[in-house]
Parts: structure tokens; sequence; C-alpha cells
């Protein structure tokens, strides 16, 4: 872990004098060692080795862009789902040997006290699960998550959080581009259309729109106005009630805070005019399309929620044979069998229709306390956040998209089970966002401002906490 580019001059000359001359050895006296499986550890360790030297700089893009190929549909995606999990291996291992070596030390929160007692939590749901190994190899992935997001992402960005908006903003605007070109083409890059609303939705949405109310010139009003047209479009045509919902909640909270009640009416028509573009370009999306939002599978007697009771009734009844400890982490009752590898065929799986509901099941009262106490106090922090915008006016500060991901996820998460499913690429963004928050509100410096700015004059969150009482 080398924190200065300088320090990486003589790494590759240092490296290369070493290891020719051993790799020259072991090739005339030990042969055998030069299998294929052998070579593959042999590069997986050489690329471990230059991506740990990247960690302050691009170890977070090339985490996000893993996560993200390993839920998609692009060649090589299989492959993808296996370097993933060594990436988030290798993400714990890294912060906790920089946070080792960090001088300045991190205050720790009641979030990630909390945090810890869902992992201890998750632990003790392995004593009682149908598949011990596979509950424990799961809870070691959510472990290696939060220390990577408490830590790990904490040390490089709790503080300046300024570049990592700026790579996310990029990152986003990429991704809202690429998404389009490939439904251009008629190749639905995220498998089905529940991940692109959640790609579309919970991950680019409130991040450009916060971009877009925050933009000083017309150029920038125009980008980001395009970019947030295309991802709106994205949003209608994965026809995901739940994403829809999500970034409606966070635009609401976002622009009746700011007070940009023009921006929001002006929002509302063009969304309306862009749902029936949608459909006049596509007519005969409408009737499949009123099934879909409404009934979801048509059989509309049975209610709009239809969908989401038969998976609800489930798990509830699940944790009601086990209450305490449940079934186990990310398992259920019928896994007992089930064997342990780096991907879970489908068919093994059951729609559970609820992140929460999917944690209940899994470690019973003993996980949730911990887990709903975590919950609460995220959104209790993104409130204070809002309340903080709606009382200074002040768009630009780094706590409000972080708060907008928050509130927008974990709306989401209650008819979505991907909260806790640490390969998903959503879970991973999520968790690493919430955990700073805290740290974030506290961030007095505004992102964007053009013209010199008097720090005494901008309020920080917890000035106008005092504000407020």
């Amino acid at each position: 872990m080398i924190r200065r580019i300088k320090d990486l001059k003589i790494f590759p000359l240092a490296f290369a004098v070493v290891a020719v001359p051993f790799l020259l050895y072991l090739s005339f006296h030990r042969p055998y060692l030069f299998g294929q499986r052998n070579m593959l550890a042999v590069a997986g360790l050489i690329v471990a080795a230059f991506i740990a030297t990247l960690y302050e700089s691009h170890f977070w893009t090339l985490f996000a862009a893993v996560f993200l190929w390993a839920g998609s549909i692009v060649p090589l995606a299989g492959q993808m789902q296996f370097l993933r999990w060594a990436m988030l291996g290798l993400a714990a291992f890294l912060a906790l040997g920089f946070y080792a070596r960090t001088p300045g030390r991190l205050h720790f929160n009641y979030h990630h006290l909390l945090g810890f007692f869902t992992i201890v939590a998750a632990f003790a749901s392995a004593l009682v699960s149908v598949n011990p190994m596979l509950t424990a190899l799961k809870v070691l992935s959510l472990t290696a998550l939060f220390i990577y997001a408490v830590l790990g992402f904490r040390t490089l960005w709790g503080r300046t959080p300024e570049p990592f908006l700026g790579r996310i903003c990029v990152f986003v605007e990429f991704l809202v581009y690429f998404t389009a070109a490939c439904y251009v083409v008629s190749f639905e890059v995220w498998g089905n259309l529940n991940s692109l609303g959640v790609i579309a939705g919970l991950l680019c949405w409130p991040i450009l729109l916060w971009r877009f109310v925050i933009a000083k010139t017309r150029r920038e009003y125009l980008r980001y106005g395009l970019e947030l047209a295309v991802c709106g479009y994205l949003i209608i045509w994965s026809e995901s009630r739940a994403s829809m919902l999500a970034a409606f909640l966070s635009s609401m909270l976002l622009l009746v805070s700011a007070r940009r009640y023009r921006l929001l009416m002006v929002g509302l028509s063009l969304a309306a005019v862009g749902l029936g573009m949608v459909y006049l370009l596509a007519p005969e999306r409408i009737n499949r399309a009123k099934d879909n939002l409404l009934y979801k599978q048509g059989k509309q007697y049975k209610g709009i929620l239809q969908s989401r009771e038969e998976p609800w009734k489930k798990s509830i009844a699940s944790f009601q044979q086990h209450p305490w400890l449940g079934f186990g982490f990310g398992v259920a009752e019928t896994s007992a069998e089930w064997q342990v590898g780096f991907q879970t065929p489908g068919f093994q799986t059951r729609e559970r229709g609820s992140s929460y509901l999917t944690f209940l099941e899994g470690t019973g009262l003993i996980g949730a306390i911990p887990f709903g106490l975590l919950l609460v106090g995220l959104l209790m922090d993104a409130g204070k956040v809002f309340r903080w915008l709606r009382l200074t006016g002040k768009v630009n500060h780094p706590a409000i998209p972080a708060a907008c991901l928050v509130v927008g996820g974990l709306f989401h998460a209650i008819f979505e089970d991907w909260l806790l499913a640490v390969g998903y690429y959503m879970s991973a963004i999520f968790w690493l966002i919430a955990f700073s928050l805290r740290d974030w509100m506290g961030c007095p410096r505004p992102i964007n401002t053009q013209q010199p700015v008097v720090m005494d004059e901008i309020p920080t969150i917890p000035e106008a906490r005092l504000a407020l009482r």
C-alpha cells in the first residue's frame, strides 16, 4: 500500500530484478509448478499486488466496476462473479492495513456499533442454520463489506468527500449512456428490468438530479438535463414500480427541502410528457405496461401487491417457525443440501420480496433488533440533512446526495431483496455511502463553487442542528 505515486517509480524495476531470476530458477528446477492452475494463482497474486498500489487512487472504481460487471450479462460476467469475492476480500484486508498505518484515527459512532452487533447476530444464526458453512461464508462476505465501508472507504473519503463525489458523478454519467446505448440495440445488459430500475432509479437518478440542481453554467444545465432525461426514460422503460417510487421520493425530498418548487413542477410535467412519449413510440407496450405496473402478472382480481404478497407470507411463515435466531443468514429452510460455491444457481433460490423480511427470516429477532436500530439511525441522520437543507438552502453539500441515496435505497428495499445481498452491486455501493453519511454531515466545504466563499458563512450540519433547537 503505497501512498504517493512517486513511490511507484522503483517498484516495477525492483519487482523485475527479484521476480525474473526466481521464475527462471523455478522453471528449470520445479517445472511441475507451472501448471495452468498454478500460473493462474501467480497471475492473480501479481494482479492483487498491482491493485494494492492503486488503493488510494482507483481501487473504488475497480471495485464498483467488477461488481457491476458480475451483475450484468456482458461477456466474462461469470468470471467476474468469482473475481468480485476476491476484490471484496482484498478490500477488507487492505482496509485493515491502511487504517493501521494512517496517522489520524477515525471516529466511530453508533452506526458502526450497530453494524458490528448485526454481524454478531448473523454469526449467531449460523449455530442453528440448516447449512452452517453456507451461512458462515455469507456472514464473512458481509463482514468484509462492513470492514471496507467503515475502515477503508471512510479513511479515504470520510473527511474529504469532494474527490469521490466528482468521480461517482462521472461514473454514473458513463453508466447512463452505456445502459441507454445497450438498450437501444436491444441488448438487455442488466439481465432484467428490475435491475435496470435499480441502476437508473436508485444509483444514477439522485446523483444526477443533485448535480443538475447545483449546476452554475448553461452548459452544465444542458449536460445534466440531457442525462436526467435519458435516466428518466430508462426508469420508465424498466416498469419497476419500486424504482419509480424511490426516484420520486428522493426527488421530492431534495427539491422540497431546497425550496425548488418551480423545478419540481417542471420535472413532473416533463415526466408526464416523457411517459406519454414512451408509449407513443412503442404503442404495443401500453396494455402490457398497464398490467405490469399495476398488477405485474395481469391478474387484476388479486390486487396491486399480488407479486409481493405470496413471498411475504412465505417469509413470515418461516420466521414464525424459528422466531429467535431464524434459519441462518442468507439461507432458507430449503438450503440444507446446497453446495458451497462462488455462484448459486438461480433455481435454488426463491423470491423473498423484501430485504427486511429476508433478514428477519434468516436471523430472527436477535438479529432484527440491531439491524432495525441501524436503519432507524440512518433515516434519522438523513432527516437531519434534509432539515438542514430546508434551513440553509445550501444544496452544494456532500451529505445531500448521500442522504437521497440512503432514503431511496431503504424505501426500495421494502419491495426488493438486495440490501444485504453482498454480491449485488447496489448493496455494496449502498453500504459504502451509508456508513459515511454521518462523516459527510460535518463537512463544511461546498461543492462546485466558482466564486470565493467565506467558510465561516457556511454553517455545518452540527451548527444547523443547534439552530434548530
